[in-house]
């Protein structure tokens, strides 16, 4: 039978099989470098799938160092390796849902049996290798917020490969003074990247007073940018809003148009279709309807809440690629068949590129 393998790198030591702590474990706690190297050495053999021969050349040790030190990370829970039987077949459900929603790639993580928190997280570190794939120098990024986007940025090494590149907020609402910085400063922070704040709340009360803040020369500095956007990266949430957060008159609407996700501040219904418009015109953000024009546009999200989010998404055809786990996507396929759209035609019908 076939198996898929993953390990889990955590950031610091767990326990041995045992229960009780590894022999390696005192001293890895008291030495904080050695557990950092230990942490880098297991996300790049593990996860990037660098070889320990690589390894080794990158810090100067010989390959049977490397292979101790593998040892030891498995030993003291730093790395946990979990088996997937093979009936999942990632591949091909990842090759199943790019042919039926035509999208440009599906990356798919495996699903850690009750834990969401977990399975975010390899989602994020999934997304955050996707999207370095993707950025190059000169390039201007955009950045969602919500905790896919948070997951992505906690996954990005700062050792990641310098990048001229400029990064931007798709959405209004970092303005806040909290502890923790916003996904996309953290992101531009481990690239050494430009960022760009969007000093503005996501949702006005009216029309007006959105009009009149998005025509300032600050805010607009920002949003011109949006025009040359070469990456969109984005979560794709589930229903999250109320009467108190957007209004008895919008939520009335959002409510009468069954809306079941939104993308940067925009609710769409299961079809697909976008709704709210009275919402929309008191919003600053980026138009998630021209995120098809984007031409990396990277979809997160992940566990049981989130399907028929991703349904709605993908039927609205503003996702290009695709990264979530192997039960969400196997979830997102069972409800597109049940519930098959009834509006179309979708991308696929018009072609894989």
């Amino acid at each position: 039978m076939a198996h898929m393998s993953n390990a889990d790198v955590h950031d610091g030591p767990g326990k041995a099989p045992s229960g009780t702590p590894a022999a390696g474990d005192r001293g890895i706690e008291a030495n904080p470098s050695d557990l950092a190297r230990l942490v880098r050495i297991s996300r790049l053999y593990y996860q990037v799938g660098e070889t320990q021969d690589e390894i080794a050349r990158r810090f100067g040790i010989t390959r049977p160092h490397v292979s101790k030190l593998l040892k030891q990370a498995r030993a003291s829970g730093v790395v946990e390796i979990r088996i997937y039987d093979g009936l999942d077949r990632p591949d091909a459900v990842a090759e199943d849902l790019r042919r039926r929603f035509g999208l440009r790639a599906v990356h798919l993580a495996p699903a850690l049996e009750g834990s969401d928190v977990l399975t975010r997280r390899r989602v994020g570190q999934l997304a955050a290798d996707v999207l370095l794939g993707a950025i190059r120098n000169g390039m201007v990024v955009g950045v969602g917020d919500g905790a896919s986007m948070t997951a992505l940025a906690d996954a990005i090494d700062s050792g990641a490969t310098p990048t001229a590149a400029t990064i931007v907020p798709l959405c209004g609402g970092f303005w806040s003074s909290q502890v923790s910085r916003e996904p996309f400063r953290r992101i531009a922070d481990a690239l050494g990247a430009t960022p760009r704040g969007l000093l503005a709340p996501g949702l006005l009360d009216d029309g007006a007073t959105r009009d009149a803040l998005a025509a300032h020369a600050g805010i607009r500095a920002v949003t011109d940018l949006w025009a040359g956007l070469d990456v969109a990266a984005f979560g794709i949430g589930s229903p999250a809003w109320s009467e108190a957060s957007v209004g008895r008159e919008a939520f009335a609407e959002l409510e009468a148009a069954e809306a079941i996700g939104e993308v940067l501040i925009a609710p769409f219904d299961i079809e697909g279709r976008f709704v709210g418009e009275s919402m929309r015109q008191r919003v600053i953000a980026f138009d998630a309807r021209h995120l098809a024009d984007v031409s990396a546009s990277i979809g997160v999200a992940s566990g049981r809440a989130k399907v028929r989010p991703i349904v709605g998404a993908l039927r609205a055809g503003i996702v290009g690629t695709l990264v979530t786990d192997v039960d969400t996507a196997a979830a997102v396929l069972g409800l597109d068949r049940d519930e098959p759209a009834t509006i179309g035609p979708r991308r696929s019908e018009a072609g894989d590129g």
